[in-house]
């Protein structure tokens, strides 16, 4: 069977192992061999109840290649990286890194568009300017690009009380040397995202 969408023939075992050493990348080192899809991973997530499909059958989806339905999948954005499939994988895959490095393709590629990932990429952004969490800055930024004024005005009150009671503040604190950290954020970027 081909595949041709550029002009060049590529087998759809090109296609898989393309994909596949993608997310090695983003992993740092990815070895699905010896995945021999047990369930572990899926029946030791905590939040498997509201995932379509799960951490096992993301781990299959990644060898059969099908790198838009897993990089669009919400399943990415609800893993809380417990480690709990890690830690229970006999084979010792590395769940849960595999599911921050899809989740960093994901952004990377433009195909995150749930509230997750919306939120998550505010939160880097806000983190990488500051060096710290400023969250009246992360708040606003986020709620502004859901739904605009009315979705921000809604949680005034809740902004307001946490002020008054000293939960946030008004002015951002920030570290010593931000051009160091933009640096290392570059660095991570342009390795595509994954470990050095």
């Amino acid at each position: 069977m081909e595949a041709s969408s550029t002009g060049s023939s590529l087998t759809i075992t090109d296609l898989d192992a393309r994909f596949r050493d993608e997310v090695a990348k983003q992993v740092g080192k990815l070895d699905l061999v010896y995945c021999f899809q047990c369930g572990m991973c899926s029946g030791s997530c905590p939040t498997i109840g509201r995932m379509e499909h799960g951490p096992r059958r993301i781990m299959q989806m990644i060898r059969l290649g099908m790198a838009d339905k897993v990089l669009r999948s919400n399943d990415l954005w609800y893993c809380v990286s417990c480690y709990s499939c890690t830690a229970r994988c006999p084979q010792g895959v590395q769940v849960t890194d595999v599911m921050a490095g899809l989740r960093n393709l994901s952004i990377a590629k433009g195909l995150a568009t749930d509230k997750e990932a919306k939120f998550s990429r505010v939160f880097v952004e806000v983190l990488q300017r500051y060096g710290r969490m400023y969250e009246p800055e992360v708040l606003v930024r986020y709620y502004m690009s859901q739904a605009g004024v009315s979705a921000l005005l809604k949680q005034a009150g809740l902004g307001l009380t946490m002020l008054r009671k000293g939960k946030i503040g008004l002015r951002p604190e920030r570290i010593n040397d931000t051009d160091e950290l933009s640096d290392i954020a570059a660095r991570i970027r342009s390795n595509g995202g994954g470990r050095s």
